[in-house]
């Protein structure tokens, strides 16, 4: 479903006019309001997104909007141990990393070599090698050992793999659609309702956020059956009967 279509009438914005009673360009010929429900879409896509970076370990996430792949190198400094984690979207910054999957070291055979996480108490010590342990403290990555020019390759030696927030939709956005499966993109549409109707008609405004978690769970559940050759462990969602 596309962001908007004022043609055919059904893309995300004009099911959101439908559901909020708005009426035909009731969002897209009023400047400020379209605004406003573009910003509650995009909180609503990272709703879904945060619910599908919970389910599949084997397939992870990532908005297919993306022209690339959710990796960030940083180039080591010899003797360095603290590195700042990048921001995962462009022009965005750290908040836009949601998830760490992997850290990873290149050696002097120009291969990445997986670190492991250490214990936040594990004692840093001074010795120089290649790294192999890391510790996470706020937005910092610390390595040890110590990296050194004779044992890693310095530029762009450490490789981050992460998870990552959403390309947010503009009011210019029209065809883009969410990156997740098609047949609950209106799941955008029924939670930026229910935020716009919770001040107006409370009522409405529930029984969309119910049909939005319902709907939600659904789609973990679909998320979690994607690739057959992966072994799941199968869980129950409960559904909202009101």
């Amino acid at each position: 479903m596309q962001f908007s279509n004022t043609t055919t009438k059904n893309g995300i914005v004009q099911l959101t006019e439908r559901l909020c009673k708005l009426g035909d360009g009731g969002i897209t010929n009023d400047t400020t309001l379209f605004l406003q429900i573009t910003g509650d879409l995009n909180q609503a896509y990272k709703k879904v997104s945060m619910a599908l970076l919970r389910v599949d370990k084997y397939w992870k996430w990532d908005d297919t909007n993306y022209t690339d792949f959710p990796t960030a190198s940083i180039n080591l400094v010899a003797s360095q141990r603290d590195y700042t984690l990048p921001a995962a979207v462009s022009g965005g910054n750290a908040s836009t990393l949601w998830k760490l999957n992997k850290v990873s070291v290149m050696g002097l055979d120009g291969k990445y070599r997986q670190l492991t996480l250490a214990a936040p108490d594990a004692y840093e010590d001074t010795n120089t090698g290649q790294p192999e342990t890391y510790k996470l403290i706020g937005g910092s990555i610390r390595i040890i050992p110590l990296p050194v020019a004779s044992a890693v390759t310095l530029t762009a030696g450490l490789q981050i793999e992460f998870q990552r927030s959403i390309i947010e939709y503009t009011t210019a956005s029209t065809t883009v659609q969410p990156g997740f499966m098609d047949s609950y993109h209106d799941l955008l549409a029924y939670d930026a309702s229910s935020t716009y109707l919770l001040p107006v008609n409370q009522e409405l405004a529930i029984n969309y956020s119910n049909i939005f978690e319902n709907r939600l769970k659904l789609l973990q559940k679909d998320y979690s059956n994607r690739n057959d050759d992966a072994q799941y462990i199968i869980t129950t969602y409960p559904i909202n009967s009101k």
